[in-house]
């Protein structure tokens, strides 16, 4: 195995499989002593450490107790945000639920497993949180530390722009940002706006143009969107009532333009390359979800396949 000793990073051993120098590192933290986490410098066979690298390591170790301390309330805050997406996939205990729940709590489910640095010297956490399946990045990088799922968006490079029509997007399969809508009664809803596009592909031009268009017409999407929705419910009923056990509420004698929005989880927003777009939303009757394409001449719902081709 490949070795070196680095002047900042001291004595690192390369990972050929993986692509990264690595080595342990010891941090106090939390009240911690000496909490062991992998350091990992991305690296290809024959490159370098750039001085990139060693700079944001620098950064990063001087920046230590400042992000200690801001960590905590910020997790709270992530998971507070994304409670019901959390609770539909595991079974809380008491002290996690969004009413009782302290960032105390929350740090005994915060493991760390990684520092990693890209090689444009973008820097974060890859960690484990509360649940083993559960992964997210920490990006420590930039001016304010961001929280995604997964860890795909810190270790498949970090790319963030600022798009004129889009503003400020971050790579991570697609071009995405993440941002709060209160929408038919759910207040500050977290929904993602998604521009699709292959790896070193930028946002193209009819994407923006599709996204101002959305923007300027949103308040009469937003309006329609109801009457839509009921329409699709009840030309399609009879596929839906495979659902088990369908609420008096929601049936088709009782359900309406208004109650029928209850069902739907709005998830993203999404352009794809040629300028359509619309919601991809989850329903209980469908686990593949729906599309509601708005850049056609009518709202049309239908599979969340019709959009993402």
């Amino acid at each position: 195995m490949r070795k070196v000793c680095d002047s900042v990073f001291g004595d690192l051993e390369y990972n050929e499989k993986e692509g990264f120098w690595t080595r342990k590192v010891y941090i106090n933290i939390w009240g911690v002593s000496n909490y062991e986490m992998d350091l990992l410098v991305k690296s290809k066979k024959n490159e370098e450490i750039t001085q990139s690298q060693r700079d944001a390591y620098k950064v990063y170790l001087s920046k230590l107790d400042i992000i200690a301390s801001e960590i905590p309330l910020l997790m709270l805050s992530y998971y507070k945000d994304h409670y019901e997406d959390i609770e539909r996939k595991w079974q809380l205990d008491d002290d996690l639920k969004k009413e009782v729940v302290d960032k105390d709590v929350l740090l005994n489910g915060f493991d760390l497993k990684t520092i990693f640095i890209d090689r444009n010297g973008n820097y974060g956490w890859l960690v484990e949180f509360i649940w083993d399946d559960y992964p997210i990045s920490v990006i420590l990088s930039d001016e304010n530390i961001r929280i995604y799922e997964g860890w795909d968006v810190l270790k498949e490079n970090y790319t963030k722009i600022t798009d004129d029509a889009f503003g400020e997007m971050v790579y991570d399969c697609s071009w995405q940002k993440s941002v709060k809508m209160d929408l038919y009664g759910v207040a500050g809803r977290w929904i993602n706006v998604v521009a699709s596009a292959d790896p070193g592909k930028e946002i193209n031009e009819t994407q923006r143009k599709a996204y101002l268009e959305y923007l300027e017409k949103e308040e009469d999407f937003l309006d329609d969107i109801p009457d839509a929705m009921i329409t699709y419910y009840l030309q399609n009923y009879e596929d839906i009532e495979e659902w088990n056990n369908i609420p008096q509420k929601y049936n088709k004698q009782n359900i309406n333009m208004y109650s029928v929005m209850e069902l739907i989880k709005f998830k993203e927003l999404y352009f794809d390359e040629d300028g359509r777009y619309g919601w991809l939303c989850d329903c209980p009757w469908d686990s593949s979800g729906l599309a509601i394409i708005l850049s056609g001449e009518e709202i049309e719902v239908t599979v969340q396949d019709e959009l993402i081709v």
